[in-house]
């Protein structure tokens, strides 16, 4: 017997979200670590401590995330996550496998197109990217990028758009303007990871910043449209297959680029 969806149920999602993001997460620190500057790489704890203390923090702060997106997602009248949704009342969750395959599709489009577009300004402009773009192992970058789906997923889609659809017009203007905030803000939240790359603000070429927001504008603009379209789990298939050509199989045929 199906039932109608009720906080609980999304409180269930929003922990098995950041449930998942955080395992990843606290998994990957240690694959993480020899990329790192000598000093970050002193710790407060040692690192099974550190990241069970991550794992714990990401679980609480991205699940409220999660949830508070869950929940205005559905006062806009929209359904975030069709399957889990689907799961807890027993609802039959429609086509699955094909949405997943389309959206994780597209993102190894998307893929494709940031590994053929950085090429290119590695052979224009070398100077305005920094030597590191990757994470030092292939088994560190197939974790990473999963965390990644799922973390800056629940952050960028489930919640800010979440938010910005909930606030601003429910019209199509409105939804353009809120696929575009939050793609502009995808792409602004990699900017001290942009940093960090480059050692430094002060090191950082102008142009270098035209590349990190425009580049991750365009994919967050798919990924909020697959969110549109999928739900999480579609934003989530398209993040990792996009993740996956840039950061783990390009490793394979180039060396990392």
């Amino acid at each position: 017997m199906t039932r109608a969806m009720t906080f609980r149920d999304d409180l269930k999602t929003a922990g098995l979200l950041a449930g998942a993001f955080a395992v990843l997460g606290a998994t990957t620190v240690p694959l993480l670590l020899p990329m790192a500057p000598a000093e970050a790489r002193q710790l407060p704890l040692p690192v099974p401590l550190f990241s069970l203390a991550l794992a714990l923090q990401v679980l609480v702060i991205y699940g409220l995330l999660a949830l508070a997106g869950l929940r205005l997602a559905r006062r806009r009248g929209l359904e975030p996550a069709p399957l889990l949704s689907a799961l807890w009342t027993g609802r039959r969750p429609g086509p699955v496998v094909r949405p997943l395959a389309i959206a994780l599709g597209i993102g190894l489009a998307c893929g494709l197109f940031l590994v053929a577009t950085i090429v290119l300004i590695q052979r224009l402009a070398p100077r305005t990217l920094p030597q590191i773009l990757h994470p030092p192992s292939f088994g560190a970058a197939l974790l990473a990028s999963a965390a990644a789906s799922i973390g800056e997923e629940i952050l960028c889609r489930l919640f800010l758009l979440s938010v910005l659809l909930r606030i601003l017009p429910a019209s199509r203007a409105g939804v353009a303007a809120a696929v575009g905030l939050s793609a502009l803000a995808f792409g602004a939240l990699h900017a001290p990871g942009w940093v960090f790359l480059f050692g430094g603000l002060r090191s950082v070429p102008p142009a270098s910043w035209i590349w990190l927001i425009g580049l991750n504008g365009l994919v967050g603009t798919a990924f909020a449209l697959l969110y549109l379209r999928f739900g999480i789990g579609g934003a989530v298939a398209g993040h990792f297959g996009t993740d996956l050509v840039w950061h783990a199989l390009s490793r394979l045929w180039s060396g990392g680029l």
